[in-house]
């Protein structure tokens, strides 16, 4: 009765969450239909500054004073979000923002930059209540000519689409939250636990605006070329045109960006850069959080101890220097499939083979593990291949097992059928396209990637600046070091290991020495990569410090297993102990994050500067990205029409005249010329591609041509060959594992029936 009875009562929490996301469609439906768009030019004359005005009624300045030259109109403007764009002409990079001086809490919008490459810039903000004086403000650098021709606001329907998804993001929660509160109750401690954890693990995040650290600036614009190349329809996004100004950058084909697509998603719908980019680190907070602790639980078997392993893994501070001072969102969302690999490597070296189907499961848990890290940072592919590798060599009795063997072939044969989506394309320009990072000679790299290893000494210190990076100067380094906390674990294990046998501790103690040798200064990373054979490649690691995040996984669940070994009554005093140390250390690392970085608003894409390539590591080999200008050059042909982007593609109206002799005529777009690239012509006839000046577009155009000339990045078939393999190879594997759970299920509910029929 009692099992009628719930089922009746989810049914009915089911269809009353159904009914209210119909209402709250309709609702946003009849907003999108009342809405009145409202729209005005800026009239230049009402704006006061420095600059010139021209006769056509634009404004101008050339080699005046830096600072704001134009500012205005003080205008009157209501609650809402609006979408500013400007006309502008520079020599050099100049800014613009949105201001109040009476209300400067009610505008939200942040620097813009106006490249010299663009001439026109698009960008949101939000009113978040009447302002009656309005400013909008571009500042001049002081060298070069600047031009505004034109302003115009208009207002958006942002504030409904956030809206509406936001409500059926908490109908859709509550109703979660309803329908597994049976477990959420009997599970409250732990739960109320990892909240805590992930709750103050984001910190630094409830701040106003954001810090973009070393590579931040660089990861959103990833996110955002995602964001543009969905609103294009294209799907996977492999060239994302948003990067240079419209030069184009294939950062999806050599970097992983699976789980950017959510942040990615969170701007199509509106939500700004910040917001979008916390929800991201939010989740990975929590995703972190929940796999490290149902990943160690399953090795110790010891809630108690899983979750104080999870509290040292999540708040370690290398963890916490990649994703509050570097921003490093690759390798900080790697770190959150480490436990998985090693839940997997785990397994397979200590549960009972005999049982081939119930092992291969470790097959799948590994391949999971390897395909989060591939989707996120290919270089902690390498560095986590290197861990196994080593103990496989270990382990190396263990390791030829049969059984064992068909495990790795398994996960590895999974891995790459379901990543074929990434790989066929990585590969592909890999072999084909001349890069910058790979035309960095071993020997160059070898230079460097010892020295940048950590000192030893940075192990234990308990304070470290929450800027720098990796340089000589100790003073000027990051906090490149796992935290005290686990540097006291690492020698809480060395005394149990003198005092007790135990070869799972032994083992975890002793991978953990090891890799922190192997992330210092101290390991012989300079004569592996010149004198070992084929070992060169880790010369792409950059840095020793990469080992880091796996000597934190070991040194956590050596935590883990030190807290289910030792006494009772020692076990309270010591997590006593490691809960005083992980809030001191944790919240002195995060009192430096918010105190010393820079926090800035970010809230529209406009506001990132789209040459934030760090190292332009993906940049053809042999470009001068500095030459970049913007502009189309031509030979022997007359532009009708200016170069303008419309979608997928690159479009311009010219003709040719006839012409006598061996003089060619072209016409060079502002884009990188890349694999794959197309140019059509009227009536969709092909063009003929090459590589022109600085290796931008170059289309060869015929004799007395006149038309359009259409460029737009093509997907080969070979890429979409490879996508539909991995979306079989996903499916054929949740089918597997289905069936072998289902299987399993119903194996145990026949051995109960068994057990209650002998003991009646």
């Amino acid at each position: 009765m009692e099992k009628i009875r719930q089922y009746i009562n989810h049914k009915t929490v089911i269809m009353t969450a159904m009914l209210l996301c119909i209402a709250i469609a309709i609702i946003t439906v009849l907003r999108f239909q009342a809405f009145a768009y409202f729209s005005m030019e800026i009239d230049l004359d009402e704006m006061s500054g420095s600059m010139e005005i021209d006769d056509d009624g634009s404004r101008y300045l050339q080699d005046g004073n830096s600072g704001y030259v134009l500012y205005g109109p003080y205008m009157t403007i209501y609650k809402g979000y609006y979408t500013v764009d400007i006309d502008y002409d520079t020599d050099e990079d100049c800014t613009m923002n949105v201001h109040s001086n009476d209300f400067s809490d009610y505008v939200v919008s942040g620097d813009i930059v106006l490249k010299a490459q663009s001439m026109h810039k698009r960008f949101c903000i939000r009113i978040k209540d009447e302002v009656d004086d309005l400013e909008l403000r571009v500042k001049y650098g002081g060298y070069g000519e600047l031009r505004v021709n034109r302003i115009t606001i208009t207002e958006n329907t942002v504030g409904i689409r956030t809206e509406a998804f936001t409500a059926f993001a908490i109908v859709i929660l509550l109703t979660m939250c309803y329908l597994f509160r049976g477990k959420i109750a009997q599970n409250r401690y732990t739960l109320a636990a990892l909240a805590a954890i992930t709750f103050f693990s984001c910190v630094p995040e409830m701040t106003q605006g954001m810090c973009t650290g070393h590579d931040g600036s660089f990861h959103l614009l990833r996110i955002e070329g995602l964001a543009e190349g969905l609103r294009m329809g294209v799907f996977p996004v492999r060239m994302q045109s948003n990067w240079m100004e419209g030069y184009g950058y294939p950062v999806s084909v050599y970097y992983g960006d699976l789980l950017l697509y959510i942040p990615a998603l969170l701007r199509l719908v509106g939500f700004s850069v910040t917001q979008s980019y916390k929800a991201y680190l939010f989740l990975i907070n929590l995703g972190t959080t929940l796999i490290a602790y149902g990943c160690f639980h399953k090795i110790v078997k010891n809630s108690r101890a899983a979750l104080f392993g999870t509290a040292a893994y999540v708040f370690a501070v290398y963890r916490l220097t990649n994703v509050y001072v570097r921003i490093a969102v690759g390798e900080y969302s790697a770190i959150m499939f480490f436990p998985l690999v090693f839940l997997a490597m785990y397994r397979i070296y200590t549960e009972d083979v005999t049982a081939l189907r119930a092992y291969m499961k470790n097959a799948v848990l590994l391949a999971i593990g390897m395909t989060g890290l591939v989707q996120t940072h290919l270089i902690s592919v390498a560095t986590v291949s290197l861990m196994i590798a080593f103990v496989c060599i270990l382990m190396l009795r263990k390791t030829l097992r049969k059984n064992t063997l068909l495990v790795y072939i398994a996960a590895v044969g999974m891995t790459v059928a379901v990543n074929l989506f990434f790989l066929v394309p990585f590969m592909d320009y890999s072999k084909n396209v001349p890069v910058e990072v790979l035309n960095d000679t071993e020997e160059l790299a070898a230079e460097t990637i010892q020295g940048a290893g950590a000192y030893i000494s940075q192990y234990f210190m308990l304070y470290q600046r929450a800027f720098g990076a990796s340089g000589r100067n100790i003073g000027d380094r990051m906090a490149i070091t796992p935290g005290i906390v686990l540097m006291a674990v690492l020698f809480a294990g060395i005394y149990f290991c003198m005092k007790h046998r135990d070869k799972m501790i032994k083992f975890m103690t002793l991978m953990s020495v090891l890799l922190l040798w192997m992330s210092s200064n101290l390991f012989p990373w300079n004569f592996i990569i010149n004198h070992v054979p084929f070992m060169g490649w880790i010369s792409k690691i950059q840095f020793p410090w990469r080992f880091l995040p796996i000597a934190q996984v070991f040194l956590s669940l050596l935590l883990c297993m030190l807290l289910v070994k030792i006494e009772a009554e020692r076990r309270e005093r010591m997590e006593l102990a490691l809960m005083v140390l992980l809030i001191v250390t944790t919240a002195q690392m995060f009192s430096g994050v918010i105190q010393e970085r820079s926090y800035v608003e970010k809230y529209d894409a406009a506001g990132v500067d789209s040459f934030s390539l760090v190292n332009g590591e993906y940049v053809r080999a042999d470009t001068e990205i500095d030459w970049f200008d913007g502009q189309v050059y031509t030979n022997n042909a007359e532009i009708i029409e200016d170069y303008t982007r419309q979608g997928k593609y690159a479009i311009m109206k010219c003709e040719t005249a006839k012409m006598d002799g061996d003089d060619d005529a072209w016409v060079e777009l502002p884009i990188i010329n890349y694999k794959n690239y197309a140019a059509y012509g009227e009536n969709g006839i092909p063009l003929k591609i090459v590589d022109g000046d600085n290796n931008v577009i170059r289309v060869m155009l015929p004799d007395g041509y006149s038309g359009i000339v259409a460029v737009t990045y093509e997907i080969p078939p070979s890429y979409r060959v490879a996508d539909i393999c991995s979306l079989l190879a996903v499916a054929v594997i949740a089918v597997v594992m289905l069936l072998l759970w289902k299987k399993q299920a119903v194996n145990k509910i026949e051995m109960k029936m068994n057990e209650e029929k002998g003991g009646d």
